[in-house]
């Protein structure tokens, strides 16, 4: 019998510390209405001085245990999808195998950089290692702190007020019901759009040493913080290709757009998901949000969705969803299941 990857449980860890829109209207100059007209978000939460990703990711993996649906010895491999990882290197999963106790037992570490589509990438990552046997229950994480790499003035206005702090995560084992499987994945980069997205540079291997910066130099200081150059194109690339991807992955599974249950797309800006949806002709209450609790997530937003609707019976077993995201790289990818 062919082996079909699913999504067998799911667990999520936001931060207590709630941040609204106010609040950084205090930090430079903005206000709720602009930053909700522009993109959906009310408020983000923010992890701690000292709580790093892992730790995040640590507390969304304890949520999925406790659910009783999968037990720590059955997962034999780690996919960590992150843009703040821990520390430069090495990888955020070997933290979180050993924070959960895990370091014994060996299991695998992968660490993947797909910021924005990281999810859907390792969704592809782990469909693929179940169906070929490699391995039986992959955990897939998603997990930021972008809290603490954000700049608190009108200098970095347009990107702060996006992000916020969070983890979720799947399992995803071998199906044990054909109504219930990782359908179809696709994703895609365009190295194009590396520097014109979202983007950080902290670490240039090029200089001699690799960080040295004068403070007090905002020429030089800028490459410390996230830049976002061209919003317009970044935002015409989301729409474009977030639809693209979406309706290839449909079509070659002979599926139209109204087949489609639930859309699970990045929480990036609710605009940009509202018009994507438009394009492929979904209609407004198919489409899950949560952005405006979170904010961007980053590699944690569509889990952070996946497990908020399943936990509260809005997606059901069975239920065909359309998982879709654009990220800085460019990277995009869709995943079509059925829960």
């Amino acid at each position: 019998m062919e082996r079909r990857a699913y999504f067998r449980s799911t667990g999520m860890y936001v931060p207590d510390k709630v941040v609204t829109n106010d609040d950084l209207s205090k930090l430079m100059t903005t206000s709720d209405e602009w930053i909700h007209q522009r993109s959906g978000i009310r408020e983000r939460r923010y992890a701690e001085p000292g709580v790093r990703s892992s730790d995040l990711a640590k507390n969304a993996v304890e949520n999925l245990l406790s659910r009783g649906e999968v037990r720590p010895d059955e997962i034999d491999c780690i996919i960590f999808a992150s843009l703040s990882p821990d520390i430069h290197f090495p990888g955020s999963g070997v933290f979180l195998q050993e924070k959960l106790g895990w370091s014994d037992r060996h299991i695998p570490c992968y660490d993947i950089r797909q910021q924005c589509s990281g999810f859907i990438y390792g969704v592809q990552m782990a469909q693929a290692f179940i169906e070929t046997g490699m391995y039986e229950n992959v955990l897939l994480v998603g997990a930021e702190v972008h809290s603490n790499a954000l700049e608190y003035n009108d200098r970095g206005r347009a990107v702060t007020v996006l992000f916020g702090d969070g983890a979720a995560c799947a399992v995803i084992s071998k199906s044990p019901d054909p109504r219930s499987m990782i359908m179809k994945t696709q994703v895609h980069a365009d190295g194009k759009g590396a520097l014109d997205g979202v983007h950080l540079i902290l670490f240039d291997i090029s200089k001699k040493p690799i960080v040295y910066y004068d403070p007090s130099d905002e020429n030089q200081n800028v490459v410390l913080f996230p830049e976002m150059p061209n919003p317009k194109n970044l935002f015409t690339n989301a729409v474009r290709r977030m639809a693209e991807v979406s309706l290839s992955t449909l079509e070659q599974l002979g599926l139209k757009a109204s087949d489609v249950d639930w859309v699970l797309p990045h929480q990036a800006n609710k605009r940009i998901n509202d018009m994507a949806a438009q394009f492929m002709g979904i209609p407004e209450e198919k489409v899950l949000f949560n952005i405006h609790k979170y904010g961007n997530t980053t590699a944690a937003t569509i889990p952070l969705l996946l497990d908020e609707y399943t936990v509260n019976g809005t997606i059901k077993r069975g239920d065909l969803m359309l998982m879709v995201g654009f990220g800085s790289g460019f990277t995009w990818g869709a995943a079509l299941a059925r829960y």
